[in-house]
């Protein structure tokens, strides 16, 4: 007993420090806890607030995502130190039972402080998920509520802009708001000085002086240097066309409004501002920062009058055209922010703040639409010859505009000014975010390729410093252009949903409302769902080819896969991509694989029976994908008819003949059935002739004969070697057959002719007879 017991001291021994120091953390959780809690109740208390706006709101759902992540850290921490302490209670093993022998008394101390220190962790652990089940509901509270106000917002129904009543009424309430933009002039007006003297004054001079300087010399002469630079530095490339574009947006967007800062803050050192004309002043800048990028944007992009500078794929008349609506379009969307703020912050009548958003409405609309009517206007003809194949999304980006502004016209018209405005708003922002994703992504490509084409300065010091190839450098370097592409398109695809915030559900959520809801089973189904599943699944197939697309003109080509291996891959990106995007739409419709299995299981009878030779020759196509025994480029035969693989599709592959003539063949038959591939890893042909001589010859003089033919055809191969058997000697004749290789088989036919009319007309010059039998 005294042996046992031994063993079981030391182990309760050396366990004792741990629940002591467990329980000192087990305190320190429970006051973390306890924080948590106070702090969630309090955002839960100021959520009851229903006159709380969505400032407030948005700080109050702010607050909760790092209680959130502490919470999820505390769970980490817990859910292994719950393990441990378990593993160590089954390691002590059960207590003894009612009239069995008790244990030590160091274990039977160790038992009740680890079950102690369990109790304790699982109480935690418990309240911590409690706590981010309470989190997460707070959250989405707030969510809806906001929503909720972006909702009521949006839809709420004002007076027509042509509603001759509105206009009426603010011309009513005009001397009143005149009499309040007075009155706070007038209050400003009467404000002290600035306490501070000398030091200050000369300061707020120097920024003023400076705000002027960039408002227009600074910003001519930074865009000339730009341009400069490009020219004496770039290496001669298209980065000479990108860089100078990024660098005038650059500047074009940041120095108006850096100026109107420095002028501010000299204005600010000279007098006392009030907090009215200090918001109207921020308010004036924002607008002054939006106008100018889209303004630096659109010039950068159009480059009047520079056709060598052009990145927009326009003629020079239309670019020279469009020249202006950039600025009137950043003017119309700067002025419409300024209007819509300063009516809140002066305090304007109810008319007057109808009235300034219907003008800043109509203004967009007018700017926007003056845009495309002029784009429309185009001659045919008109555009580059080169950028025929770029049209496509220009075109694309009109139609989305001609309806957006069809929409913000009925609304206007009809009273939902806000929507209007919302819409305007979203329309110049999402045009503003895909031109500096032109740009950029311009930019990233050419900078790439500067770097790490062939013979650049960088790209042969990196050769040398790694011992790479220069087409493994120029393979990195469509890669990373890949990369920074893809990340562009995500960070605008952040840019394009953020001003919509956690409300852009609810844009749709008419269409989705539970009125419009059927069944079909278990599965909900809404105009809004079936729309989204739609659009989910078309922009999964538009990713996927444009994916396709780059691999197919831009990386492929630059490695040493051959035709075959490559048309191979993209073929499987394409089916990956489409299986991709279907399993997404699915999940969108909250179709899971059980359902889908279930639809699938109601069509097996149909594709067991009508389309089971289709599903066969998909198969058969994905395992010529695979095993590639056939692959583009190659010439096969197919029983007689032999030509050469183009094409290798879902259900068949295309086969292109002598004559230029499609041969369709399923592609079940090239996996099942015997098919001779003349062509594998670019094997030479052989060029094999077989002629039969009167007995009377002399069969060495004929063999010299035909050797020598054969070695004096430029197309023979030297190695291997030509050469001439005589294979049989029957019915009075002699026969001979003649080997030759070729380049390649393809070859193989004409090069056959050619000997033949030179062997033929040799023969019958020497008085060598052709066998007539």
């Amino acid at each position: 007993m005294a042996a046992g017991a031994a063993p079981a001291q030391a182990q309760g021994q050396g366990q004792s420090p741990a629940p002591a120091g467990a329980a000192r953390q087990g305190g320190a959780m429970d006051a973390r806890l306890d924080d948590y809690e106070a702090r969630l109740r309090t955002i839960r208390a100021a959520a009851r607030n229903n006159s709380a706006d969505d400032a407030a709101l948005q700080a109050q759902q702010a607050a909760i995502a790092p209680i959130q992540g502490a919470l999820a850290d505390a769970l980490a921490r817990l859910t292994p130190r719950l393990a441990d302490t378990r593993e160590r209670l089954a390691e002590l093993g059960p207590a003894p039972a009612a009239g069995q022998a008790a244990e030590a008394p160091d274990v039977a101390e160790a038992r009740a402080r680890l079950l102690k220190q369990q109790k304790t962790l699982e109480d935690n652990s418990k309240r911590a998920r409690l706590l981010t089940v309470e989190a997460s509901q707070l959250s989405d509270s707030l969510a809806r509520r906001l929503r909720g106000n972006f909702s009521a917002r949006l839809w709420a129904h004002d007076r027509s802009a042509f509603d001759v009543a509105l206009w009426g009424d603010f011309a009513a309430s005009l001397p009143q708001d005149l009499q309040r933009a007075r009155d706070a002039v007038s209050v400003q007006v009467q404000q002290p000085a600035a306490p501070s003297r000398g030091p200050a004054l000369v300061q707020s001079a120097i920024l003023a002086i400076l705000g002027l300087l960039l408002l227009v010399p600074a910003r001519i002469i930074l865009g000339r240097l730009g341009q400069r630079w490009s020219i004496a530095y770039l290496p001669d490339s298209a980065l000479r066309k990108s860089a100078p574009a990024l660098w005038l947006t650059l500047v074009g967007g940041a120095t108006p409004p850096l100026a109107a800062l420095l002028l501010h803050s000299a204005l600010s050192g000279v007098v006392q501002l009030t907090p009215a004309a200090n918001e109207l002043a921020r308010a004036l800048i924002g607008g002054l920062f939006y106008a100018a990028v889209i303004d630096a944007l659109g010039r950068s992009l159009l480059a009047p009058g520079r056709t060598s500078w052009r990145l927009a794929p326009v003629s020079d008349a239309l670019a020279g055209r469009l020249a202006v609506f950039p600025a009137l379009i950043g003017a119309a969307a700067g002025l419409a922010s300024f209007l819509s703020q300063a009516s809140v912050m002066l305090g304007a009548s109810q008319p007057a703040t109808e009235a300034s958003r219907c003008v800043g409405v109509i203004i967009q609309i007018a700017a926007v639409g003056g845009a495309l009517i002029c784009a429309r206007s185009a001659p045919a003809g008109e555009e580059k010859p080169d950028a025929a194949g770029q049209q496509l999304p220009w075109v694309l980006a009109a139609v989305a505009a001609w309806l957006s502004l069809g929409a913000a016209l009925i609304a206007v018209a009809t009273g939902y000014v806000a929507f209007a405005s919302f819409v305007m708003r979203e329309l110049i922002w999402i045009a503003t975010v895909l031109a500096s994703l032109f740009l950029l992504m311009r930019f990233v490509d050419d900078l790439c390729d500067a770097l790490f084409a062939p013979r650049r300065r960088l790209s042969r010091l990196i050769g040398a410093a790694t011992g790479l190839s220069s087409q493994a450098l120029e393979q990195i370097g469509v890669l990373l252009s890949g990369v920074l592409r893809l990340s562009l398109m995500v960070f605008g695809w952040m840019a394009i949903v953020a001003p919509f915030g956690g409300s852009a559900q609810e844009i749709l959520a008419r269409a989705t409302s539970a009125e419009m809801v059927f069944k079909l089973g278990q599965i909900s189904i809404s105009p809004g769902l079936i729309f989204g599943g739609l659009a989910v699944f078309a922009a999964g197939l538009v990713i996927t080819r444009v994916v396709r697309g780059w691999l197919e003109t831009t990386y492929l080509p630059r490695t040493r896969i051959d035709v075959g291996v490559r048309t191979s891959i993209t073929a499987g990106l394409t089916y990956l991509g489409a299986l991709i995007a279907l399993l997404t739409a699915c999940a969108y419709l909250g179709l899971s694989l059980s359902k889908v299995a279930l639809f699938a299981s109601a069509l097996s009878v149909g594709i067991g029976f009508g389309l089971q030779a289709v599903i066969g020759n998909f198969v058969s196509g994905l395992i010529l994908l695979a095993e590639r025994p056939v692959k583009v480029g190659d010439r096969i035969a197919i029983g007689d008819q032999e030509g050469d693989v183009r094409r290798i599709n879902i259900r068949s592959t295309e086969i292109e003949m002598g004559d230029r003539s499609k041969l369709i063949v399923p592609n079940s038959d090239l996996v099942s059935k015997m098919v001779r591939n003349v062509t594998p890893g670019g094997a030479p042909g052989q060029v094999k002739i077989v002629l039969r001589v009167a007995n009377d010859a002399d069969a060495a003089d004929v063999r010299s004969l035909l050797l020598e033919q054969l070695a004096q055809h430029p197309s023979v191969l030297r190695e291997p070697q030509p050469s001439v058997y005589l294979t049989n000697v029957a019915n009075g004749a002699l026969e001979f057959t003649a080997l030759a290789g070729v380049a390649s088989p393809r070859q193989a036919f004409g090069i056959k002719s050619d000997l033949l009319f030179a062997m033929v007309a040799e023969l019958k010059a020497r008085g060598v007879n052709l066998a007539t039998t």
